[in-house]
């Protein structure tokens, strides 16, 4: 019966502790140096980033420095040559943002009305920089739902809909 008290006593104890962030506050500064520096190794894989950490990414995302080792997908058949850092954390926020059919999409915005015309960081930015300032203290689920780009016609590469 002690023991039972005993344990009773450690989860209510356990329970009452004050929850911290498990996020590492250097996984953004990592990845924006190893992108930076033109080492990102990852091939597709992101580290694993969280809505805690957009405003860390979002504060480089206006970095036009081009490079050309990103994350990418493999087994996508275009590869966009350089992109700028800036897209590189754009594409990270829409990860965290739309995890769902990453990583058959790539660091490129298209515009699916015009598949020809090049979508610069500058017309993306400040749609994600928006976004955020109007909706950084809602819930990831209504974070989720709320596209940057919707009503654009920009879209990630690799989330087109087939019409």
């Amino acid at each position: 019966m002690k023991y039972i008290i005993y344990i009773a006593m450690l989860m209510v104890a356990a329970g009452s502790c004050k929850k911290t962030s498990t996020a590492d506050p250097e996984i953004v500064s990592q990845f924006v140096k190893e992108v930076k520096a033109n080492r990102y190794e990852g091939s597709q894989e992101l580290p694993a980033f969280g809505f805690e950490h957009i405003d860390a990414l979002l504060s480089h995302a206006s970095d036009e420095q081009l490079v050309s080792r990103f994350p990418w997908s493999p087994i996508l058949s275009y590869y966009p040559g350089q992109k700028e850092v800036g897209l590189v954390m754009l594409y990270a926020i829409e990860v965290i943002r739309s995890p769902g059919n990453y990583p058959a999409r790539g660091v490129l915005v298209v515009d699916a009305n015009d598949r020809e015309r090049k979508v610069s960081l500058g017309e993306v930015l400040p749609r994600y920089q928006t976004w955020w300032a109007e909706h950084k203290g809602k819930s990831v689920a209504q974070l989720r739902q709320l596209n940057p780009l919707e009503g654009t016609g920009l879209v990630w590469f690799g989330t087109e809909v087939p019409e």
